[in-house]
């Protein structure tokens, strides 16, 4: 190995592409946050579409010109189950009370009928309502906005 290689070359922790990577680890965590072991992305909007097309179509709406870039995380229907389930079955006794374990069993069955999902970070109460009329247009059934201390339905 030739240390002066550049492929051997550690990146920067400041670099753009370091910067990046990690921005995109930590929106995928974000996406997957747990509140007493129920999902709770706070700072998203989660997403339910009935289809792969529709998925898609969104996806493209919010990269359009004119609508901010929003990260968004996908699930698919197998991936939504297996996580759900998990979150669910280990779930402390006291989310149990909470609407969030609610939203994750209906959730669960959305996607046992072939759901995708969409986890969309949102800075903004209008990138929030944006991204809930974005969602309504291309066939969401399902959008729900997660806050620090509530939990919004935008459909």
């Amino acid at each position: 190995m030739n240390p002066s290689s550049p492929r051997e070359q550690p990146v920067s922790p400041s670099s753009p592409a370091a910067e990046v990577a990690e921005a995109a680890k930590t929106m995928v965590e974000d996406a997957r946050a747990t509140s007493f072991g129920s999902f709770k992305p706070v700072g998203h909007v989660m997403v339910g579409l009935p289809n792969r097309t529709a998925l898609f179509a969104l996806k493209a709406a919010l990269m359009a010109p004119g609508v901010p870039g929003l990260p968004a995380d996908e699930l698919t229907p197998t991936e939504s189950i297996e996580e759900m389930q998990s979150l669910i079955d280990n779930a402390s006794p006291l989310a149990g009370f909470g609407y969030e374990i609610t939203l994750m069993r209906r959730y669960v069955v959305l996607a046992r009928e072939g759901y995708s999902w969409l986890v969309v970070k949102t800075d903004s109460d209008e990138d929030a309502q944006r991204v809930g009329e974005l969602a309504r247009q291309h066939g969401a059934t399902l959008a729900v906005r997660y806050g620090r201390l509530t939990v919004e339905d935008m459909i």
